[in-house]
């Protein structure tokens, strides 16, 4: 018995640091430029040690859909904590196979089970939350980028270089993304292909769109300023619908809390009273 408590705590310390390891470690800023924009070949995103080894022959042993999937969303995320897919996969073993050791020493097995697919599946949860408030963070500054995307060209600045200014002078996921543009059309790649990797990391609608726009106007020798000042006007439209759209949602919202919460405290601070003197006057 002491024994087997011994090996369960030694194996509950290993998996908290490993889990540790795996969140904390970031790739070398030399290797996260290298490979800006351009798809990693596999011994490189293989990189991660321990976790890295066993997120590999996981990847080789689960369906392509699954795996590939969990790539997009990991790209639209932005890498969180600088995880990369083989770590993320060895993330999700390391949960799922020592959830189920320690319930089995304990006695549990059907617990223990159940315990481990939703230990393994949580990494792909908490990566959709954080692609959802990085797109949402992206919306959000998204107007106010191609304003100055527009002042910028407008006041004689190229394309490129107004795009790698507006990247230089701002923070956020939006920000980051455009710097990612502008390394990739440094290094060589067509401004139209930067632009339409862009898009597809993005997965916004507004990106997209003023993608497609920037794209027409380069393909027909339309004013880059004429395009931006459109698409600004279009951008701030669609966040203001977006604004009107939340706000008539909310009565609607509210409704549950005022129904379930609110009026049964107002009922009881009305009726007690009213109970008690009748009750007094009886």
């Amino acid at each position: 018995m002491e024994l087997t408590v011994v090996l369960g705590a030694l194996a509950l310390v290993s998996a908290v640091g490993l889990l540790w390891w795996g969140i904390t470690a970031r790739p070398s800023a030399a290797r996260a430029n290298l490979f800006a924009g351009l798809p990693a070949p596999d011994e490189a995103a293989s990189s991660g040690g321990l976790l890295g080894r066993l997120g590999e022959r996981t990847r080789r042993m689960l369906p392509a859909s699954m795996v590939d999937g969990l790539e997009v969303n990991l790209v639209q995320a932005g890498h969180p904590y600088g995880l990369d897919l083989p770590r993320i996969l060895g993330v999700k073993m390391t949960l799922a196979v020592v959830s189920m050791v320690l319930l089995l020493i304990a006695g549990q097995p059907l617990i223990g089970l159940v315990v481990a697919v939703v230990l393994y599946f949580f990494p792909d949860y908490w990566v959709l939350t954080e692609r959802d408030k990085r797109q949402a963070e992206m919306e959000r500054t998204l107007a106010d980028t191609v304003d100055q995307l527009t002042i910028c060209v407008e006041a004689g600045l190229g394309f490129d270089a107004a795009l790698g200014r507006v990247a230089t002078l701002n923070e956020g996921p939006l920000a980051h993304e455009l710097r990612r543009t502008v390394s990739d059309i440094q290094a060589g790649v067509p401004r139209a292909q930067a632009l339409r990797m862009l898009g597809d990391r993005a997965q916004i609608a507004e990106v997209r769109q003023l993608v497609a726009a920037l794209l027409q106007a380069q393909k027909h020798g339309v004013p880059m300023a004429e395009t931006l000042r459109v698409q600004s006007a279009e951008v701030r439209s669609r966040r203001t619908q977006r604004t009107e759209e939340r706000a008539a949602k909310l009565p609607v919202k509210l409704l549950f809390p005022i129904v379930f919460c609110f009026m049964p405290v107002v009922m009881i601070i009305i009726a007690v009273p009213a109970f008690i003197r009748l009750t007094d006057a009886l």
